[in-house]
């Protein structure tokens, strides 16, 4: 399975322990072998976020005093990929969503791809509410993002907004369709491990 292109996969990290191992350990038993993790901590983390990343070989880079979408450029930059995989750390991936994302960009000529992300019903009972939601609008690119992409894109049109707080997966997308990229959507999904347990939240969220 040589000569497959490299899939550089970005994970922002803050205080992760919890999901972190679930997470990474998703993306090592992809069924896509050629395959490069970067986890990028916006700023120290309090936990044992370093340890995990560092116990699973994964390169591990660390900012100071940063937010999520400057962890996310920073590994972008550092990444050798041709691909870019901007992946949560507490989502965790079906198995062959890399090879299934590889295959739609190089086979079927998509610049970028949309992934589900249904929350994880067992969770809570909200959770299992938000995930019927999302159902509704399930094969909406719009709503999923593409956060899988080629890298070059960046030069067209440039990075995550780090002005953002909350959204920028959706201004990246608008100002990858505005600049007239495609996006296509996969079956394979990344399921949310990190749903609000109470309606308090959701709301909050």
């Amino acid at each position: 399975m040589t000569g497959q292109p490299l899939v550089s996969v970005v994970i922002p990290a803050y205080n992760s322990e919890d999901t972190l191992e679930k997470c990474l350990k998703s993306v090592i038993n992809q069924s896509y072998p050629n395959i490069e993790i970067l986890v990028v901590e916006s700023k120290k983390s309090q936990d044992k976020t370093r340890e995990i990343a560092s116990k699973l070989h994964c390169n591990l880079f660390c900012l100071q005093n940063k937010e999520r979408t400057a962890a996310t450029n920073a590994g972008i930059k550092m990444a050798d990929g041709k691909y870019i995989y901007r992946v949560d750390s507490d989502l965790v991936l079906d198995s062959n969503l890399i090879e299934e994302a590889v295959n739609k960009c190089e086979n079927e000529g998509y610049d970028a791809v949309s992934v589900l992300c249904p929350p994880d019903p067992d969770v809570s009972f909200w959770a299992r509410v938000r995930k019927l939601e999302k159902d509704c609008y399930k094969y909406d690119s719009f709503h999923s993002g593409a956060r899988f992409f080629r890298k070059d894109i960046i030069q067209v049109i440039g990075d995550f907004n780090e002005s953002m707080v909350l959204g920028e997966d959706y201004d990246f997308y608008n100002r990858l369709v505005n600049a007239n990229f495609s996006v296509g959507i996969i079956e394979p999904q990344e399921v949310h491990l990190g749903e609000p347990k109470s309606l308090k939240e959701i709301i909050v969220k």
